[in-house]
């Protein structure tokens, strides 16, 4: 099999905005849509993806304030 190349973009947004993300996602993947599994897996990948940089972005801001109470 052929490995595929990988591309990467830098994309800024806010908390808020992949908040909103996260949630549309699971909007998507929580309707009941006649379509097949598979075509779901990059969104089902995407969710994944954004809550870990959520968790990121939030263990960064929480040790930023421990730093400025120090």
């Amino acid at each position: 099999m052929e490995m595929k190349e990988t591309s990467t973009a830098i994309i800024k947004l806010t908390r808020q905005e992949i908040e909103v993300m996260i949630n549309t996602l699971n909007f998507i993947l929580t309707t009941n849509l006649p379509i097949d599994a598979d075509f779901l897996k990059p969104y089902h990948n995407l969710k994944t993806d954004l809550i870990r940089i959520r968790r990121d972005l939030i263990d960064g801001e929480q040790q930023q304030w421990d730093q400025l109470i120090l």
